[in-house]
Order: C-alpha cells, then structure tokens, then sequence
C-alpha cells in the first residue's frame, strides 16, 4: 500500500465513533434513526452504534439507504424508564441502551454518548462511570441559547436542583471555559442570573455566589443578569442552577412555539414586510438546531438530548457531540481547570 493509502487507511480507522441511544426520546427509534443517518451522510462524518433493541432497530434501518454508512447496531435487552429513579436504574439495568453506551465510552470504544432519554439517568450514568473532571464537585448541563445578535450559554438546565454558591462559581469557571476555547469567544462575559443587577438582590444563594464571582479575577464577571434581558445578549455565559434553568429554558422553547403559532394564525400576507423576519426568529429559537446539551464536568462526551427531539435535533446532537469529542473536550476543560 502506498504512503497516501495507508495514511487514508489510518484517518478511517480514527474516525470517530458516536454512540446513540436510539430507543431513547418521545418518538423513538423511528425519529432517532433517520436523524442519525443524516448525520452520517455528511462530508467528514463519524462512525456511529445504535444502542437498543435489535429487532426494532433492524427493522427501522431496513427502510433506509445505508450504503456508504458506517453504522452497527448494539442489542441491548433492557431499557431505562424516564419515571425511574436515576441512579438505582444505572444499577439495575446494565443491558440498557445508556449504560452500555456509556460504559463502552469508558472503554474508548466509543467518543461520546447522545441521548435523548432519561435526562436524570444520563447524569448519574455519566458520573458514576465516567467519574468527574478533578476540580469539579458537580456537573453541569450546557446549552446553546441563541439571542437577537448571537448566542449565550446556560447552565446549569437540569443537572442540579439545589446549589451552593462554589457550584455556581465552577458551572461559571466552566462556562468560561467551554465559550472560549469551544465556541471562540475571547473574553466571555459571564453573568449570574437574579431578579436584579444590584449585588444584593435575590435569594442567599445568589448573594453569596455574586460575592465568589466578582472576588475572582480569572473570571470575566459582569454582575447579575436579569431574564428579560436574556434575550438580548447581555452575557456570553449565564449561571444559574439547574431548576431555575430548566424552567428558563423551557420557557424560551415556549416561546419560540409560540411565535410559530401566532404567525401561522395572524402571519401571512397581513404582515408581509416582516414575514421574512419572523420567519427567521423562529428558526433561530428552534431547539432542533442545537440538538443537545453537553453534561460539562464529567471525564467524557455526554449529550444530553430534549425528550421531545425531532429527526433534525437528533442530526445535529450527533453532529455536536462529534465535534466536541473531535476537539477532546474533557481533557481541554480538565487542563484549564487545574490552572498553572
């Protein structure tokens, strides 16, 4: 073989490999599926296994064009429930589609982990086999928010329902992080969302982690945030914990929704000069075109997909998990975070 083939041979062998949980989700396999095959019809794309039931799965890959694919199925017999309570699950089902995914991710079989399952049991399964980055007490989910000129980051959206103050300023160091070398923004400005801007507004909670904050010079603090400015691009990175930012989230997926229906109901030729416009908005709030969260804090690439996920959501979840497993995320955030 020559010196071009075999370096072409060895970038092949390389590529990297997403697992999938492809019962996980509202819609299943028959949504999961197609949504990981566009994926993988892209230029540079990954390899990728499907973790679940094998009869389903043949069956759902039957109808597709899979040539050119590199794709294989992982049977598992068993699956986790979104009722169940997260870390017993971990332990009582290790046929399942997250454990086993996650556990071959601990293995280097695979490079990062998508699932648009139990959010809970993602979580603990990440941390109890995958373990924490040292420095990091919890971990935190991130996602992508886009504004009226850019994005944000929030975290945490539903890791951690209760914080003290030196959670929120590792979810802060963390964002930090992750929006500078990940996402390419300089100097981030990091913001602590509250009811008001002035330092001594808000619970206990947020009092004493605006103190940590702005004490650290490392960190790009620019005070608390309120969440009618979200929107508006007032912060880079936005800290909060993950009860509060669950329901932000939510909230701004609603909203998003929303916008759809009334220019559906009330759009059309009545406004033509902003159609275009909204039209555009409208995308932009599309949690489908983020696809997932990603868990930071753990030693691994652990996606964290909406419950309700589109094909598309599914598409680009893989599509971010390979590009943050290509960039070897745990490791960058594990460096900077143990400092000099």
């Amino acid at each position: 073989m020559s010196g071009q083939g075999m370096e072409v041979a060895s970038m092949a062998e390389n590529r990297t490999t997403i697992a999938v949980d492809a019962m996980g989700g509202d819609h299943g396999p028959q949504t999961v599926v197609p949504g990981v095959l566009n994926a993988l019809r892209c230029e540079g794309a990954p390899k990728a296994r499907l973790y679940g039931d094998q009869a389903t799965l043949d069956a759902v890959l039957s109808q597709h064009d899979l040539e050119g694919l590199d794709i294989e199925v992982v049977p598992c017999v068993q699956d986790i429930e979104m009722g169940e309570a997260p870390a017993s699950a971990i332990r009582k089902r290790p046929d399942s589609p997250i454990v086993r995914a996650l556990s071959d991710h601990r293995e280097g079989l695979v490079q990062a982990v998508v699932s648009a399952g139990s959010t809970g049991a993602m979580v603990a399964g990440s941390l109890m086999l995958l373990g924490r980055i040292p420095g990091v007490d919890r971990p935190a989910i991130a996602t992508i928010v886009p504004t009226y000129t850019g994005h944000f980051l929030l975290l945490d959206v539903g890791a951690n329902v209760q914080c003290t103050p030196e959670h929120l300023h590792c979810f802060a160091r963390m964002g930090q992080l992750y929006c500078t070398e990940l996402i390419g923004v300089e100097t981030p400005r990091v913001g602590l969302l509250n009811i008001g801007e002035e330092a001594s507004k808000g619970t206990e909670l947020c009092i004493e982690s605006h103190r940590l904050m702005a004490a650290d010079p490392s960190l790009g603090f620019v005070g608390n945030v309120e969440s009618r400015k979200l929107l508006f691009g007032v912060a880079d990175v936005v800290v909060t914990d993950g009860f509060t930012g669950n329901m932000v989230l939510k909230l701004i997926e609603g909203f998003g929704a929303f916008l759809q229906k009334a220019a559906s109901d009330h759009g059309g030729s009545s406004q033509p000069k902003g159609g275009d416009g909204l039209e555009a908005l409208i995308a932009r709030l599309d949690y489908a075109t983020y696809g997932g969260a990603l868990l930071l804090g753990v030693r691994g690439t652990s996606i964290i997909a909406h419950g309700s996920s589109s094909s598309l959501a599914i598409t680009n979840a893989v599509r971010t998990a390979h590009r943050l497993a290509s960039q070897n995320t745990p490791a960058r955030l594990a460096v900077e975070l143990a400092g000099p």
